[in-house]
């Protein structure tokens, strides 16, 4: 397996409320943005709705970029 997969993989899992807590946001603003499809990217394990951390670090990154350009 190449070492980029192992790192995903390795990458830390978490929860839809684990993610709102993190964001400081609400779960309405966070099932809104999914909604839009500008929220940060998950997936299904199960039933359970799951994030990996680097995806919701590359959604804060974008929305600083996104608001230093509105600036």
């Amino acid at each position: 397996m190449p070492a980029q997969n192992k790192k995903h993989l390795a990458d830390e899992l978490l929860t839809f409320d684990e993610v709102v807590g993190l964001l400081k946001t609400t779960p309405g603003t966070l099932r809104k943005w999914r909604t839009q499809g500008t929220g940060p990217k998950g997936f299904r394990m199960g039933k359970t709705l799951r994030f990996r951390l680097s995806a919701v670090e590359e959604f804060v990154r974008e929305m600083e970029r996104e608001s230093e350009l509105n600036d």
